[in-house]
């Protein structure tokens, strides 16, 4: 099962240095603001500073990792027929995943030399635990990942340089080995991605009526929101990661409609609020950018449960699962960049 990304890279970046508390989203990174708030702490550790940016760098490291890796088999499955059909005057366009392994080499060689080679995250310091763990997981994938690229490359090039026309010998080995190295990356990487969620910041709520600035009120009210839609779709996305094709959708369906219903909740929230004019600014950026990602993601998950039942194999599944997942992902940057937004410009 190809899951892209690690949704969960969890990223609420509404916290105080010195009781450093943050909601973050597995699918991406955290942003510091170092405000004084009346706050109610959730389930999470809390960080110092130095904790909180390795924690950043790694949720980054990690979703650009997933992403490369992800694509790279979703392409080949999606362009490349079954084994079994390949034949000397099939027509196979397999632009997509040549590129996604490209992409996929130059990311294990940039983490190499970041890592390894006296680079920006060899540089980085936090906690024994965090630091020793995460290091460790990455050392350990870094390998794996370049076999998993070599191995792409090799194929990629046998269908896109038409060899296969010649000799179709090597359709059910390049398969096998493409199924046998993306499950060896997908293995590390699943530890590496289990290990993070160990240093999970801790969530804060505000209360907005204890604010002495409407702005920051206003603020307080869209950073609640963000935050309650985010929880929300994380737990969906706990169950959604690991369903396969035929298994029982009745739990991970549930837990779609739950986030469904919170994101009306927390819509209704945002546009019954007060804004200035000085702030009003995220009021629009919810209806004009936050808004269309969320809404493409509902109707598309909608579509998802309703068609379930009809895939006719496990390619169709994964192909609808990888689309949804797209979907889910393009909205989690969304409310990433909208949370960036309002605490760079929080300075009541």
């Amino acid at each position: 099962m190809e899951k892209l990304k690690f949704p969960v890279l969890l990223i609420f970046s509404l916290f105080m240095l010195a009781g450093c508390s943050i909601l973050t989203d597995i699918k991406n990174k955290i942003i510091s603001g170092g405000k004084n708030v009346s706050v109610t702490e959730k389930s999470g550790k809390n960080s110092n500073e130095e904790d909180l940016n390795f924690y950043n760098k790694y949720i980054e490291v990690m979703n650009k990792i997933q992403e490369r890796g992800g694509n790279v088999y979703k392409f080949y499955i999606s362009e490349v027929p079954a084994p079994g059909s390949v034949k000397r005057n099939s027509f196979i366009l397999n632009m997509s995943m040549k590129t996604a392994s490209q992409m996929l080499g130059s990311t294990v060689k940039e983490y190499k030399r970041s890592l390894l080679d006296e680079g920006e995250l060899s540089k980085l310091k936090a906690s024994a635990e965090m630091q020793n763990t995460l290091e460790t997981d990455l050392k350990n994938l870094l390998p794996v990942m370049e076999e998993y690229y070599n191995v792409s490359e090799i194929v990629s090039e046998y269908y896109f340089d038409r060899v296969y026309k010649n000799d179709l010998s090597k359709v059910i080995p390049y398969d096998e080995d493409m199924k046998n190295s993306y499950n060896k990356f997908k293995t590390e990487l699943d530890k590496f991605s289990s290990d993070i969620k160990k240093f999970k910041p801790a969530r804060i709520i505000y209360d907005p009526t204890a604010a002495s600035d409407p702005d920051e009120a206003s603020s307080q009210i869209m950073l609640n929101a963000y935050g309650n839609m985010l929880e929300s779709a994380e737990s969906f996305y706990e169950g959604f990661e690991k369903i396969e094709y035929g298994s029982d959708l009745s739990e991970t369906k549930k837990k779609f409609e739950d986030f469904v219903k919170t994101y009306g909740e927390s819509k209704n929230s945002v546009m019954s609020a007060e804004f200035s004019e000085k702030v009003k600014f995220m009021k629009y950026h919810f209806e004009d950018y936050f808004s269309p990602s969320a809404e493409n993601f509902i109707n598309d998950g909608k579509i998802f449960f309703l068609t379930a039942k009809e895939f006719k194999n496990e390619k169709e599944f994964k192909l609808k699962y990888n689309e949804l997942l797209e979907y889910y992902n393009k909205m989690i940057s969304s409310y990433n960049t909208s949370v960036e937004t309002i605490n760079r410009v929080r300075t009541w």
